[in-house]
């Protein structure tokens, strides 16, 4: 992801984009090299912001928009996904503002996990979160993750959505999506977790919030 971040700028063309984000996931570390991934990255740019998920053209980035990217990382199979949103230009306040709401209800959703709670129990605390600021999310909030072979890592088994009464244990790992797509616009800043015996650890350390180029 930091990559991508590094590469976006006015005038580069989105394919040179997944360009360097395959070279990336494959090079992994300087300790641990990737494998090839369960699904292509998701760039989905300008129009597209408003998909979850869209495939990356070759045109060249304007000098005002924004991109939803959801990249992933394979080692031995097991794979985290991780979604990130990148201005080019200053975003408006609206859209900001945005980007805080979705960070802010997500944090307090992650804050809440720990074993012998509900996957139902923790969307809960996502959609009142949410809700304080007049917005709603009718898609699930995530999904369990795992071992992953294409076309998808998804394991079908859980999902943080209302009614799943699944019960958290430790050692689980999530991908928390809290992608909001509007009418004109789309956001995707998300977390992917485990579940340890007092609560959740990040399985990614790229910054929770609207990066700008």
């Amino acid at each position: 992801m930091q990559r991508a971040i590094d590469v976006v700028a006015p005038g580069v063309r989105e394919c040179d984009i997944a360009a360097a984000v395959y070279h990336q996931m494959a090079s992994g570390t300087p300790d641990f090299g990737g494998s090839y991934m369960c699904a292509p990255p998701m760039l989905c740019v300008a129009e597209r912001a408003v998909a979850p998920h869209a495939a990356w053209t070759d045109k060249p980035l304007s000098k005002s928009t924004t991109l939803n990217l959801e990249l992933f990382g394979n080692r031995l199979r097991y794979q985290v996904n991780l979604s990130r949103t990148i201005a080019v230009g200053t975003p408006s306040p609206a859209f900001q503002n945005l980007a805080d709401v979705a960070v802010e209800a997500m944090n307090a959703a992650l804050d809440s996990v720990r074993p012998g709670l509900t996957c139902s129990e923790v969307e809960s605390v996502f959609r009142r979160s949410l809700a304080r600021h007049g917005l709603e999310k009718e898609a699930r909030l995530g999904y369990s993750i795992g071992l992953g072979y294409p076309p998808g890592a998804v394991e079908r088994s859980a999902s943080l959505r209302e009614g799943d009464e699944t019960v958290l244990q430790s050692g689980m790992c999530f991908h928390m999506m809290p992608g909001l797509w509007l009418d004109d616009v789309g956001i995707a800043i998300t977390q992917s977790f485990a579940v340890t015996e007092t609560g959740h650890e990040p399985l990614s350390s790229t910054p929770r919030k609207l990066f700008v180029k």
